[in-house]
């Protein structure tokens, strides 16, 4: 009988835990869902206020454009998703608003208007990963503008891809020593075989060495270029150098891709 009683006991306890446990899990709440449907209202309230005065380019009218949308979700920074991909979209798409925002201290400089469109491409990218997660309703005289942010949403994505592909390639490229045909040349020739790994046919193409000694200190920069740069093909990239050449720094210079 004791034994009996002990293990109702047991039983018991075990069962209040379960019970405690299963409490305690359907109690998460999830935002992925109240984040879409907000999303969904600060872009209909963005869009009309923009429609309310289309001629407005003041500061503060761009400001309440952005408040729109940030009213609605920058809430849903601290907030739990249960799709962690939906999440990391998400708080990218409130930090672009943000940086969006941003961009108006430049406001009345010649450099505005070019920082306010990058800001609404990587905004825009943002919205097309979100978009492909759970797709974005929108009410019916709004659908061409959702179709439009999605096109430049995409054209941004393509370009950031594209820049992903140069740098790697960039970061390939390994210049190596060529023998010299005097002894006493001062100089050094540099070459290196590169392929066009971008998947995309470059017009034109260079690239910033910029010359380190054991100091790390530049003492020398030089510049490599190439032209008609079609996919999957190698070219050679080459400079000379006098000075000393203990490592190398190379950026991309420029990249113009075929049309």
């Amino acid at each position: 009988m004791k034994k009996f009683f002990a293990l109702f006991i047991t039983l018991f306890s075990v069962s209040i835990i379960l019970v405690a446990c299963g409490q305690k899990n359907s109690s998460v709440k999830y935002y992925d869902s109240a984040f879409i449907t907000d999303l969904e209202k600060g872009l209909e309230n963005r869009w009309a206020l923009s429609d309310s005065d289309p001629e407005n380019e003041s500061k503060d009218f761009y400001t309440k454009l952005d408040n729109k949308e940030l009213d609605q979700i920058s809430k849903y920074t601290n907030k739990k998703f249960k799709n962690s991909n939906l999440q990391e979209h998400a708080i990218a798409y409130i930090n672009t608003l943000k940086k969006q925002k941003a961009t108006l201290k430049y406001y009345g400089s010649e450099s505005f208007d070019e920082k306010w469109i990058d800001a609404t491409n990587n905004r825009n990218a943002e919205f097309l990963s979100i978009n492909k997660i759970q797709k974005i309703k929108v009410a019916d005289k709004y659908k061409d503008y959702l179709a439009e942010l999605m096109g430049s949403g995409k054209a941004q994505t393509e370009e950031n891809e594209l820049d992903k592909k140069v740098n790697i390639l960039v970061k390939g490229i390994n210049f190596k020593a060529q023998p010299k045909e005097y002894v006493d040349d001062t100089y050094t020739d540099y070459e290196a075989i590169v392929k066009n790994t971008t998947g995309k046919d470059i017009k034109n193409f260079g690239i910033v060495i910029k010359i380190k000694d054991k100091d790390d200190t530049t003492v020398d920069t030089q510049y490599a270029n190439t032209e008609e740069w079609d996919k999957g093909d190698r070219v050679k990239l080459k400079f000379s150098t006098d000075a000393e050449v203990n490592k190398m720094k190379i950026t991309k210079d420029y990249v113009e891709f075929s049309k």
